[in-house]
This record gives structure tokens, sequence and C-alpha cells, in this order.
């Protein structure tokens, strides 16, 4: 095999992996969403408030 060849091989193959690499990625991402968007559905919040916390709009914190 010349070392053109073996380039080429090793090209190949390292492209092969990165595809697979975003492949999961873009697998994570659809669950990862999929579970926030059922967590949303069930409980209307992800994460409950802190202690201690008082509602305040965005506007608000803003003006602070």
């Amino acid at each position: 095999m010349s070392p053109t060849e073996r380039y080429q091989r090793i090209a190949q193959i390292m492209d092969d992996v990165y595809r697979s690499y975003e492949e999961g990625l873009v697998a994570l991402r659809k669950r990862v969403v999929d579970d926030m968007k059922r967590k949303l559905k069930e409980g209307g919040v992800l994460d409950p408030p802190r202690a201690g916390s008082t509602p305040r709009s965005a506007a608000a914190r803003k003006r602070r």
C-alpha cells in the first residue's frame, strides 16, 4: 500500500468516526429535548423555585 493510499484510508476512517460521533450527539440532543418537553408537559416547570426566592418578572430584575 502506497503512502497516499494509507493516508486516504486513514482520512476515510477519521471521517467515519466523526460522522458516527455527530450522529450520537444528534441522538443525545433529541433525547434531552424530548425529556424536557415531557417534564414540562407533566409538571409545567423544569425545576422547583429555590428556597427563599420570590417570583419576579425579568423586567423587574433588569431595573435593579
